[in-house]
């Protein structure tokens, strides 16, 4: 019995001193693991920090090149289309009436001078940072009713809850829809209807257009493309219906981040 009993402890010490070996390499495996994995994210996050340093430094001189070009435009080119609106209007009322090219060069001029104001106004960055979706939209659909080119309805609430750089993005997705409807389309009506429930907001561009085989990815030019893009940098998505007696494209999005 004493023998076996030796072999006994000496079995259950080995087996200890294995299974206390095997618990060691696995503990040290898994630190090491751990440290790798530190070391990767503490890489990664160096990466990141110079790229948004690097992102910032970019987005400062864009800024600083948009507002010089935003004075630019306004004080300059807009001044200089004003002066010539100006002297249209004194050659007009010096011969009582106005020559036909010249009330069409009159009206391409105040056409002119309402889009480099307005472009004026999407350069500066003052601008941006009160940026509203609402506002920007219903002087987007006066801007395209003004043209004669369709007719625009425009739905929407009182006001929305959303942080002004996401509603600039927003804006952008609903100017390419109406681009699309005009280029594309061929449309005669627009309806742009906006929605908020809670934290989702909902914006729909329909059109009484041509319409398009929405399976076809042949068809899926830039402008499809760009929405879904911006849309998902929103943490939305863009859906499309489409028959021959229109299309219609719905964006739904969180309002604040993804």
């Amino acid at each position: 019995m004493d023998i076996l009993s030796q072999e006994i402890t000496i079995i259950v010490v080995a087996s200890s001193f294995f299974l206390l070996v095997a618990v060691g390499i696995i503990v040290l495996f898994l630190v090491y693991q751990k440290r790798q994995l530190k070391y990767i994210l503490e890489k990664k996050e160096l990466s990141n920090q110079f790229q948004r340093e690097l992102l910032n430094t970019r987005l400062e001189a864009q800024e600083e090149t948009m507002n010089k070009l935003s004075t630019e435009l306004h004080d300059n080119i807009g001044q200089l289309l004003s002066s010539s609106k100006f002297l249209i209007g004194v050659a007009g009322r010096a011969s009582h009436s106005l020559p036909e090219n010249l009330q069409m060069a009159e009206e391409t001029i105040s056409k002119a001078i309402q889009e480099v104001r307005a472009l004026s106004k999407s350069l500066n960055t003052e601008w941006l940072e009160k940026f509203n979706l609402l506002e920007n939209l219903q002087a987007e659909s006066d801007r395209i009713r003004i043209s004669k080119v369709l007719q625009v309805t425009l739905r929407h609430p009182a006001t929305i809850d959303m942080p002004t750089d996401r509603q600039m993005i927003l804006f952008r997705i609903v100017q390419e829809a109406l681009q699309n409807a005009i280029k594309h389309g061929h449309a005669s009506n627009i309806a742009i209807e906006v929605t908020q429930a809670e934290n989702r907001l909902q914006v729909s561009v329909a059109d009484d257009g041509n319409g398009f085989d929405i399976h076809n990815t042949s068809l899926h030019g830039v402008g499809i493309t760009t929405i879904r893009h911006r849309a998902k940098l929103l943490g939305g998505i863009a859906s499309w219906t489409s028959s021959s007696h229109g299309t219609s494209v719905s964006i739904q999005l969180p309002t604040y981040g993804n």
